[in-house]
C-alpha cells in the first residue's frame, strides 16, 4: 500500500487510552476497500501504556500505520495539528482512541458519497452510544436525521456530527488558522469551515461507536464548562461570519438558557419548556426532559397546560454529563418554562400565556440572556414508546469455564432482547496457546467483527495460575443489522501462538421469535 499515495487518510488521536485503542485500531484495520488508506496515529506521550500499543501496531502494519510520537506531552490541539500535517490523502476520516468503528464498509461508503457529492467537503454517518459505566443502555443511534444535506446554519446551530463520523477534504485542513487547534471544539469548526464551502453530506447508517465515559474529553467536562466552551465558539465566528450574526446571537441566548438550568440545579424528574417561536433549536438540557413552545400559534397555554399534566409520570431522567453543581430536591416534577431573549418580544404579544404564568407559577431566574419560570406539575394520563430495530440473541457456548481452553459469555444472556445496531458482548477467554489475542466473528465463513482481549479478569487468573491469563477479558458491540433474521454467527478465540478455537455460536432473531437456541 505504501507504493500507492493514499486516497484515505485516517486520523487517530489518543491520550490515556490503554484499555481502549486497540479496538480502535482494529476497527480501522478491518475496512474493507477498493483504495489504499493510511492509518496516521497521534500519541500524545501517555504513561497508561497507550503508546506501547500503538508502536506494537505500527510495527505489525508499518504499510498502513504510521505513528506520531511526540517527546514530550503538547496537548490534543497540538496533538491533531501535527497527526493532520502527517497525513497524504485527498480525504481524512477522524477517530479519537476511546471510539472505535462498527462496520468494515465504514470509509468505502462514504468515499462513495464524497465522489459521488462533489459540493460536499465534508460527511458523516450515525454513531452507537456505548456506555462503559452501568447505569446507561448501549446502543443509542445518533443523531438519526432524515435529510442528506446540511447547511452552515445548521451546523452553527449544533454540532450534530459524532466525531467519529466525520470525514473532509484535505483542503479543509489547509484552511484552518494556527489558533483553531487552541479550541475544544476543534471539530465543531471543521465543519462549520466545510459549511463555507457547501453542505454538509449524511449516509443515514451507524458505523462506529461513540464511547461515553469518565475518562473522554468531551465526557469528562461538566455541562457548565461546556456551555462556556460553546460561549467561547460563538464569539469567535461573531467576528469571522457577520452574515451570520443574527443566528450566532440566538445560538448564544439558547446556551444562557441552557447554563440557567444548570445553575438553578434543576432535578432531573422535572420537565424544561423552551419558548422558541422560530422552532429553530432542539429543546435540550443536559438529559432533562424537554420539550418546546409554541408548537402551533393561538394554543400556547393549552400545549402548556398538557405538558404540566405529563410531566407528573414522567421517569426521572438521566443526565448526559455531570451538572457541575449539586443537584436542587426543590421543584421535583415541576415544569420550568425558559424564555431567551430573541424570544422576550414573542413572549409579550402573548398576553393569555403571560396571564397563566402569573396565577400558575414564578419567575426562579432572570438576567439579560433569560428568563426562567417555574410551575407545579399536574396529574396526567397516559404514555407512549418509540420503536427501536432490535434482535433477540441466542447464546450457544462451545467452550465451558472449567478446562483449557475455556471462555465464558457475561453478556448476553440467552434470549435477550437487544438492539441490533449495538449487541454489546463480554466475557473471557484462556487457553494454553499463549495469551488471548482477539475474538473473531464470521457470519458464512466471513469475518465480519474482530475485538481485542485485554481486560483485567483477575478471577481468571487465579482459576489458571498455569495460563497466560492475567488479561482475558474481553467487551464490544457486534453491528448485526444487516444480518438475515435467524442468522447464526460463529465466535472463534485467537491466541499469542496463531492458534485459533471455537468459542461459541451467536443466534440472531427478530424480537417475536421465541424459538430455542439452537434450533
Amino acid at each position: 500500500m505504501n507504493e500507492q499515495a493514499p486516497l484515505v487518510s485516517v486520523v487517530l488521536r489518543t491520550y490515556g487510552h490503554a484499555p481502549f485503542v486497540a479496538q480502535a485500531i482494529e476497527s480501522v484495520l478491518i475496512q474493507r476497500t477498493g483504495f489504499p488508506f493510511e492509518l496516521v496515529i497521534g500519541e500524545d506521550c501517555s504513561t497508561d501504556g497507550t503508546r506501547e500499543i500503538v508502536e506494537a501496531y505500527g510495527r505489525a502494519y508499518p504499510e498502513i500505520v504510521r505513528p506520531v510520537l511526540p517527546e514530550r506531552n503538547v496537548g490534543h490541539g497540538e496533538m491533531l495539528r501535527m497527526a493532520l500535517a502527517a497525513t497524504r490523502g485527498e480525504l481524512i476520516a477522524y477517530l479519537d482512541g476511546d471510539d472505535y468503528w462498527s462496520s468494515t464498509a465504514k470509509l468505502a461508503r462514504q468515499v462513495e458519497f464524497m465522489r459521488a457529492n462533489p459540493e460536499c467537503h465534508d460527511c458523516f454517518h450515525d454513531v452507537s452510544l456505548v456506555y462503559d459505566e452501568a447505569g446507561a443502555p448501549s446502543g443509542t443511534i445518533t443523531p438519526r436525521l432524515a435529510e442528506e444535506h446540511f447547511g452552515i446554519e445548521q451546523i452553527l446551530m449544533e454540532c450534530f456530527v459524532p466525531a467519529p463520523a466525520m470525514m473532509f477534504r484535505r483542503s479543509v485542513f489547509e484552511e484552518l488558522e494556527r489558533e483553531a487547534f487552541d479550541s475544544a471544539w476543534l471539530d465543531w469548526i471543521i465543519h462549520v469551515q466545510s459549511a463555507t464551502h457547501g453542505p454538509l453530506g449524511y449516509v443515514p447508517e451507524p458505523m462506529a461507536c461513540y464511547r461515553v465515559h469518565r475518562g473522554g474529553m468531551f465526557s469528562a467536562l461538566d455541562r457548565v464548562s461546556q456551555l462556556e466552551e460553546d460561549a467561547n465558539f460563538y464569539a469567535r465566528f461573531l467576528a469571522q461570519l457577520p452574515e451570520q450574526r443574527g443566528l450566532i446571537e440566538r445560538c448564544l441566548a439558547h446556551r444562557k438558557a441552557q447554563l440557567a438550568i444548570e445553575r438553578l440545579a434543576v432535578p432531573f424528574d422535572a420537565c424544561v419548556v423552551l419558548v422558541d417561536p422560530r422552532r429553530e433549536f432542539r429543546p435540550y438540557f443536559n438529559g432533562r426532559h424537554a420539550r418546546a413552545l409554541p408548537r402551533r400559534e393561538g394554543r400556547e397555554v393549552t400545549e402548556l397546560q398538557a405538558i404540566r399534566e405529563a410531566a407528573a409520570r414522567l421517569p426521572p431522567a438521566v443526565e448526559d454529563y455531570g451538572t457541575g453543581v449539586a443537584t436542587s430536591a426543590d421543584g421535583e416534577r415541576s415544569c420550568l418554562l425558559v424564555v431567551p431573549g430573541p424570544a422576550a418580544e414573542w413572549f409579550e404579544r402573548h398576553p393569555d400565556l403571560t396571564d397563566y404564568l402569573g396565577k400558575n407559577g414564578r419567575v426562579v431566574w432572570e438576567d439579560g440572556w433569560v428568563t426562567v419560570h417555574q410551575l407545579e406539575a399536574l396529574p396526567s394520563e397516559g404514555d407512549g414508546t418509540r420503536e427501536r430495530d432490535m434482535r433477540r440473541v441466542r447464546v450457544k457456548p462451545l467452550r465451558g469455564p472449567a478446562e483449557l481452553p475455556a471462555a465464558f459469555f457475561d453478556t448476553p444472556t440467552d434470549g435477550a432482547l437487544l438492539p441490533a445496531h449495538a449487541v454489546m458482548i463480554t466475557g473471557w477467554l484462556a487457553g494454553s496457546g499463549g495469551a488471548a489475542r482477539a475474538i473473531e466473528f464470521e457470519h458464512e465463513g466471513e469475518l465480519i467483527w474482530r475485538a481485542p482481549v485485554g481486560r483485567m479478569r483477575p478471577d481468571v487468573a487465579r482459576r489458571f495460575p498455569d495460563a497466560e491469563a492475567g488479561t482475558p477479558g474481553f467487551q464490544t458491540t457486534l453491528n448485526v443489522r444487516d444480518l438475515p433474521p435467524g442468522a447464526r454467527v460463529q465466535v472463534a478465540g485467537r491466541f499469542a501462538d496463531g492458534s485459533r478455537v471455537a468459542i461459541g455460536e451467536l443466534g440472531f432473531e427478530p424480537p417475536g421469535d421465541s424459538s430455542e437456541a439452537g434450533e
